[in-house]
């Protein structure tokens, strides 16, 4: 046996060290473990006091072990020579050693004599460059990249493959397998035809999430297609057993790996280690010619007019002298962590992730990326969502007994900003000692699509970020999105595994009291704390002098804040005190807000509509109860939320269940192709917080499904719709976002609305029928209310939700005219009702009734709609009004007449909302006919008040299209009237003609829509109230014969 092999206790032959140890001795190796820890003692001199280093970004880099230093420096140095110098004692010795090194990693990935194992560079950077240059690619590859990837494993092939095709993930945030399946099918049979290779590269754990991937499922499913399948284990190498060749006992065929690559320095006691490639020896083709890195120990035969290189790959791959100690350092950290043994390692690590979930599940500001559904690693990225509701909840500015959810509900929905990571992670630093990491963690497609960024406002960043000369902007490095992230140690006790988590709850919950009181340095992106003046004299090498002929060095000069706590719980106590501390101060007026000058920058920023983060004045503003200050470029909070496209786990959201989940995913298919129905900004990633039902799609009140059942958590998972991405021309702009905006404060569904109860009276028809009911065309009259679909009900709720447009305790009056649009707008208003009953049993909801104004034309007889109501059990006023009482029939006077019969209504039974039912295409035709008419930009409001008469005017279909309108009112069978009014009918022919015309350019432009919206945006919410009063028509117009004034708050 070998030096290394009698110092660490185990047989290098052995393919498992972790075999007949008992789970005691792996437990108490854990414990070991921890007490080797090179920074054990190790201090930070934060500006709130000294404080014990709890380091956790073993994801990024591992620690050293102070066993495994000692053992370097006293069995390994000492006998350190080139292991080119094989006949020598020491080079003999230290061969042995890196030969026993490689022996323990081949045996601990299952490697087999095909497969060659590679000391590579100093990660796995280095090992994809060096497969890469062995691959002998006579024509460019098609790529299939997985969703996760870290950018080592997605830049190179996107400069040498003929196309990458990035994976999708499922519903739950796993790679998709069906979809991949898909790829391999249809790839496969291009690359035959131009005669490449199929490659795909996939992350067995994502270093964001730390979701887990089925390596051995995807292998099989690859190799079947005839691909190669290359895994990186960089982040899961750690923690999960690296299987080369699996037994057929797993049931796959040709499951086996055709490469992986992964960082020793990952893992514990890795620092100062290579990385490793594991491949199959027929992979190295382009070796035989000249290996990728040629140098000395490649060849067999060197003469002046030719080159023999070695046969055996793995000596022709590792030119040079190679990094001798630090391979053999590799094999002592492979070697422990099979000593503990893999199966500890994973039962650890699930422990660890359900008591973050359960201590998270309790912290409403904490969003989670990737979500609590699938199998993870205990490395967790979040961020700290911030709403000034919450605070001012929080900081107690709420009036005793008030309902949270019913102030929820009446200002729905309320914007929020986040945290900035960096801030959060220098919070961690400076009140626990917690080394975290933020920013975006190296996988910037993957943290876009977890933070729910779109490819337009991707573009939108970057163009605030880099200059056109490709510079950064210094003072706009803040506005770059991120996270922070920290892992659990699987070795790491209990004890300190509750205070990680208890710091994040901490942080999540009060870090924003500390803003006001840190300043941002935008050359460096650090934040401090303002009122430390400490000059902090950091460790440099030229501290290091070799005056009088020895080696000094000047120990870098801290001056210390205190001491610090005596315990974990002690440090918790302090930030506690800490906090009340500050929050008192910040209340005083005469407290000085720190970072002003940064703050005052994005008051007047063009790009403020960009910020996603909270201000220090804004935080100060919420801790005092009073208004935020005012920017130049209003700033409607934070542009992007996480869940837009993967899921998230947040508990101020709602619950989710699979049932949900997978109708979301058929919405998501159904809609990739579909046209922006919505007039958002195309392509839009819509947050979807999905709600359970008493009732299936199916309309049956039964008991929830079986998948259903199997989900219920107490975690709480956010998962939205994905769509493709469009074109970079599609920019993002302000006023774009601000009309498709998503909030995600409120807790209703708008992806899926389940099939609503049945009305079991049945209505009788008449054996009579007028020739008014013969005008209806859907006959006979079904009496049940019916569920809105998706495409329908999206926009609606976008707009209700956008625009705050019902509140608690409302009393809304539906203008029902019998035509499509009004028809639609009643069914879901009721599907509204019923969601938020579904949500808050018995609790505060609004009330609902329709209004009917017969204007009684001699073509129109709106009495049939009246029994139709009675079978929905729905309150309705019929008012009848004579037109031809007039002398003179106008538009305007058409419309004053409607008017004045609605709003008596209104005032009589004291409904204080007046919903209406213009579209999208109606909001359009408006804009339209007064640029042509009228020589004026408006249109008609969304959501405004009539302050003299108490009512406000809603129209929750204004992101509606009208043929979404009249395809559902046509496939539910729902009553509508054909004919149309005839003193409006010169008006009706003017906006047929202008449909006509965005007919026309439709066809030309499928997203003129989607433009038109864009520039309505400003307009529809422009003044949140009116002062001006619908006045009644003067008895007068009923003898002078004049024109009523104009209106254009109706029409007919």
């Amino acid at each position: 046996e070998s030096k290394l092999a009698k110092k660490m206790n185990a047989r290098p032959t052995s393919s498992s060290g972790s075999k007949g140890i008992s789970s005691y001795r792996g437990r108490k190796l854990l414990n070991f473990i921890h007490a080797n820890l090179l920074n054990a003692d190790s201090v930070i001199y934060g500006p709130f006091g000294d404080r014990k280093v709890i380091y956790c970004d073993f994801t990024a880099s591992g620690l050293s072990l102070k066993c495994f230093e000692e053992f370097i420096l006293n069995e390994v140095l000492t006998d350190y020579a080139n292991v080119h110098s094989v006949l020598s004692g020491t080079a003999s010795q230290t061969t042995d050693l890196r030969n026993d090194a490689k022996v323990i990693i081949k045996n601990a990935v299952n490697a087999q004599s095909s497969d060659a194992i590679i000391f590579v560079g100093s990660g796995t950077t280095y090992a994809i460059h060096k497969l890469i240059h062995n691959l002998n690619l006579t024509e460019p590859p098609i790529v299939l990249n997985g969703p996760f990837e870290h950018h080592s494993n997605s830049l190179p092939w996107t400069h040498l493959a003929h196309k990458v095709i990035r994976l999708k993930t499922t519903i739950d945030g796993d790679v998709s397998i069906p979809y991949l399946e898909e790829m391999l099918r249809k790839e496969s049979k291009l690359a035959k035809k131009i005669g490449c290779k199929v490659l795909v590269c996939l992350s067995a754990a994502s270093n964001v999430t730390g979701i887990l991937v089925d390596t051995v499922k995807i292998s099989s499913l690859v190799h079947r297609y005839g691909g190669i399948i290359f895994w990186d284990y960089a982040t899961a190498a750690p923690y999960v057993k690296i299987d080369m060749n699996p037994s057929k006992s797993t049931g796959y065929k040709d499951a086996y790996k055709d490469a992986v690559f992964f960082s020793v320095h990952k893992f514990v006691g890795g620092p100062q280690t290579p990385g490793i490639l594991v491949a199959k020896k027929s992979l190295f083709e382009a070796g035989q010619l000249f290996p990728h890195t040629s140098g000395g120990g490649t060849v067999e035969f060197v003469r002046r007019q030719k080159t023999t290189y070695l046969k055996d790959v793995e000596g022709r791959e590792e030119g040079g002298t190679p990094a001798i100690v630090e391979s053999i350092r590799a094999g002592m950290v492979i070697q422990l962590q099979q000593a503990i043994g893999m199966d500890i390692i994973a039962q650890r690590e699930e422990q660890l992730v359900m008591r973050a979930w359960a201590k998270f599940s309790n912290c409403p500001n904490l969003i989670v990326l990737g979500g609590s559904k699938v199998k993870r690693l205990a490395i967790f990225s979040f961020l700290v969502r911030h709403t000034r509701e919450q605070a001012l909840q929080q900081t107690s500015s709420y009036a005793d007994g008030d309902n949270l959810l019913q102030r929820r509900r009446r200002k729905v929905p309320e914007s929020c900003l986040f945290i900035h990571h960096d801030f959060v992670c220098a919070l961690l630093n400076d009140l626990f000692g917690i080394q975290s990491r933020s920013g975006c963690a190296c996988a910037g497609p993957y943290a876009l699509d977890l933070l729910g960024i779109n490819e337009n406002l991707a573009t939108s960043y970057e163009e605030a970020l880099i200059t056109q000369e490709n510079d950064e902007i210094p003072e706009h490095r803040v506005l770059r999105p991120g996270f922070t992230r920290i892992n659990l140690p699987f070795f790491y006790p209990d004890e300190e595994v509750e205070f990680i988590l208890d710091a994040i709850v901490f942080i999540a919950t009060y870090g924003w009291y500390f803003l006001p009181f840190y300043e941002y340095n935008p050359l460096t992106g650090f934040w401090h704390y303002a009122s430390d003046h400490r000059t902090v004299t950091a460790k440099h090498l030229h501290n290091i002098s070799y005056e009088r002929g020895v080696m000094r060095y000047k120990k870098a000069a801290i001056e210390s804040n205190g001491e610090a706590p005596k315990s974990l719980k002690d440090c918790l106590t302090s930030a506690r005190i800490l906090q009340q501390t500050l929050a008192s101060m910040l209340r005083q007026p005469n407290c000085k807000i720190s970072n002003a000058k940064v703050d005052q920058y994005w008051m007047n920023s063009q790009f403020n509509h960009l910020r996603w983060f909270l201000l220090s004045s804004e935080a100060a503003a919420d801790m005092r109860n009073v208004a935020r200050p005012v920017a130049r470029l209003p700033n409607q909070g934070s542009p992007w939320h996480p869940g837009c496209i993967e899921r998230c786990f947040c508990p101020d959201l709602a619950r989710t269940k699979n049932a949900h989940l997978r109708r979301l995913c058929e919405y998501t298919e159904a809609d990739e192709n579909d046209e922006n129905q919505m007039g958002f900004t195309k392509p839009h990633e819509m947050a979807i917080p999905a709600r359970q039902y008493s009732n299936s799609r199916s309309g049956s009140s039964t008991g929830k499904s079986a998948d259903a059942e199997a989900s219920d958590s107490p975690h709480t998972d956010i998962i939205c719709m994905q769509k493709h991405n469009a074109d970079r021309r599609n920019k993002y702009t302000p006023a774009a976002y601000h009309g498709a905006r998503c909030h995600l404060d409120d807790e209703y569904e708008i992806q899926q609305v389940a099939r609503l109860p049945e009305i079991r009276s049945s209505f009788r028809k008449s054996s009579r029928r007028t020739k008014s009911e013969q005008r209806y065309e859907c006959a006979p009259l079904k009496n049940r209310w019916v569920s809105p679909p998706g495409p329908v009900m999206k926009p609606f709720m976008q707009a209700i939700r956008l625009f705050s447009m019902i509140q608690p305790g409302d009393k809304v009056l539906v203008s029902l005219s019998g035509g499509p649009s009004s028809m639609t707008l009643l069914h879901c208003l009721h599907a509204y009702q019923e969601i938020l009953e579904s949500e808050n049993p018995g609790g505060s909801l609004f009330q609902m009734a329709v209004v009917i104004v017969d204007l009684g034309y001699s073509n129109s007889d709106l009495q049939p709609l009246v029994p139709y109501l009675t079978s929905l059990g729905m309150p309705h006023h019929l008012e009848k009004k004579q037109i031809s009482d007039y002398r003179v029939h106008s538009v305007n006077l058409c419309s004053n007449l409607k008017q004045e019969a609605i709003v008596n209504v209104a005032k009589r039974n004291d409904y204080n909302v007046l919903a209406l039912a213009q579209n999208l295409d109606d909001m359009a035709v408006s804009f339209l006919t007064s640029v042509f008419h009228n020589g004026t930009i408006q249109t008609l409001e969304a959501n405004v008040e009539i302050k003299d008469i108490n009512l406000r005017l809603i129209r929750p279909l204004v992101f509606c299209r009208e043929k979404l309108v009249l395809d559902f009112v046509k496939n539910e069978g729902l009553p509508t009237l054909t004919s149309i009014c005839p003193v409006c009918r010169k008006a009706k022919v003017e906006q047929a003609r202008i449909k006509e015309l965005l007919e026309v350019e439709e066809d030309r432009n499928p997203y003129v829509f989607t433009s038109i919206t864009t520039a309505l945006s400003p307009l529809v919410h422009l003044y949140p109230s009116k002062e001006e009063v619908i006045r009644k028509p003067p008895t007068s117009w009923l003898s002078a014969g004049k024109d009523s004034p104009t209106s254009e708050k109706y029409s007919c």
